[in-house]
């Protein structure tokens, strides 16, 4: 079963145990030991440090905006492997989404593009009234200081944005479609190729 199986699968059932997160302290851990793994294949330190930040908001993320709201199966898939300067990453989860979550402070977004395009242009948080909501933004700024060759996808709901090289926050919008897989929760893939 591949994560996007798993996210999109009705009924479905806990990931393998070393895919699986069910707790954030789990997922925590899990992200601590990236760091030290990418500098042992090569990476900078600062490399190293962006892509376990990345991974760190998009699995925290798993969690703060799902506590007491999983619809089913709570935790979250976090993959990645690290082959001859190709760094994957794949997270997912099948939470309530981000357009359940940011209809609680924007009660009138009207679907899943509109709402992934506020999440990752605007400071926007679906934790209100806490003053959180730069955490998909940190994700592109983060992935912007990465001289490397960057591809990363989000979908979540039925919208699906796309970006090869991480680009202006403001063209966000022009990279988010229509999805042909519905994610419920979110579905998030990264891949980086180191430039010589």
């Amino acid at each position: 079963m591949t994560a996007i199986e798993w996210a999109t699968a009705s009924p479905s059932s806990e990931p393998p145990g070393d895919l699986y997160c069910k707790t954030r302290d789990e997922a925590q851990a899990r992200v601590e030991k990236l760091r030290p793994e990418l500098q042992a294949h090569g990476w900078s330190e600062d490399e190293a440090g962006l892509l376990t930040a990345v991974a760190g908001e998009l699995t925290g993320n798993c969690f703060d905006h799902n506590l007491g709201k999983w619809p089913d199966i709570p935790g979250c898939w976090f993959e990645h492997e690290e082959n001859s300067g190709v760094f994957r990453m794949i997270i997912a989860d099948r939470g309530q989404g981000v357009l359940a979550t940011l209809r609680q402070v924007r009660p009138k977004l009207k679907d899943s593009r509109e709402a992934l395009g506020v999440a990752f242009t605007e400071r926007v948080s679906g934790r209100a009234p806490e003053e959180r909501g730069n955490g998909l933004k940190f994700v592109i700024r983060s992935l912007g200081k990465i001289s490397h060759v960057t591809s990363f996808t989000f979908i979540t709901g039925d919208a699906k944005l796309s970006l090869t090289k991480p680009v202006d926050i403001v063209e966000i919008p022009g990279y988010i479609a229509s999805s042909d897989q519905v994610v419920r929760g979110m579905h998030c893939e990264l891949i980086v190729t180191k430039t010589t």
